[in-house]
């Protein structure tokens, strides 16, 4: 399910006898978060909401964040081992429970109400939608599907000399394509003289796959030159340019790339 579809269920959920929201940010890229610092906040989180309950001497609210409480702790610490950025818990005591681990940061969040917190999430969506980054190398094109920080599917096209196409392919690039016969000087300076009717016929290609799977934004990255050129072939008018060399990073490097570039 999609994390629209997951918000707008959410905003259909009423408990009387309370909810409860986690935010955590688990990231392990700070000192302090290697050192434990989300264990000291979710135990501190959950210990001041447990107080109020107590302070407001409402028995069935207090049993039933007690549950969640213990459903919350036993289902972040199962993360624990292999640590996303940040953790979102929600569960209700009509029995609806939901854990998402997240490649983007979230702020501490620990709330008990009698519904869920989702104002983190739709600003989520909105800061991260579906979207599609292209990586441009001349005769190379990998466009990688994201939303949220992770990486949903990649493409990878290869320019085919021989049927003057562009071919997609499942792993390692076709070495037939790319051999001595190619002559890889000529054929270079052959692309360069024809790199604007090329670099079309991809262009079509990659927005018809934005059509088709919903992306919001496009992300076009690589050198200035062929960035620039492939943009001016694009009918889309929300492309995105990041004029930057990622060609040796991997697909989910290379999305914590452009959303940092983004911020």
């Amino acid at each position: 399910m999609s994390l629209a579809k997951d918000i707008e269920r959410f905003k259909q959920i009423h408990c009387d006898d309370g909810c409860l929201s986690i935010y955590l940010r688990t990231s392990l890229s700070s000192t302090d978060q290697q050192k434990g610092e989300w264990k000291i906040r979710l135990k501190n989180g959950l210990k001041k909401l447990e107080e109020y309950l107590e302070a407001s001497e409402n028995d069935a609210e207090l049993k039933s964040f007690k549950r969640l409480k213990k459903l919350a702790e036993k289902n972040i610490k199962e993360l624990s081992p292999n640590l996303p950025k940040s953790i979102v818990f929600i569960g209700s005591a009509s029995g609806d429970l939901y854990v998402k681990k997240l490649q983007v940061p979230v702020e501490n969040d620990f709330r008990w109400e009698h519904y869920p917190v989702v104002d983190q999430l739709e600003n989520l969506e909105a800061k991260y939608p579906l979207s599609g980054i292209v990586m441009i190398q001349k005769t190379d094109v990998l466009a990688v599907e994201t939303s949220l920080g992770e990486v949903n599917d990649e493409l990878h096209y290869a320019w085919d000399v021989e049927a003057e196409d562009w071919k997609e392919y499942i792993g390692a690039r076709p070495e037939g394509e790319t051999g001595a016969a190619l002559h890889r000087e000529s054929y270079a300076n052959r692309f360069d003289a024809n790199q604007q009717r090329w670099f079309k016929k991809i262009a079509n290609k990659i927005e018809k796959q934005a059509r088709k799977r919903n992306w919001q934004t496009i992300h076009v990255v690589g050198s200035p030159d062929q960035t620039t050129a492939f943009v001016k072939q694009c009918s889309t008018a929300d492309v995105a340019i990041l004029k930057k060399n990622l060609a040796k990073l991997k697909a989910h490097e290379i999305v914590r790339e452009v959303n940092e570039s983004a911020v």
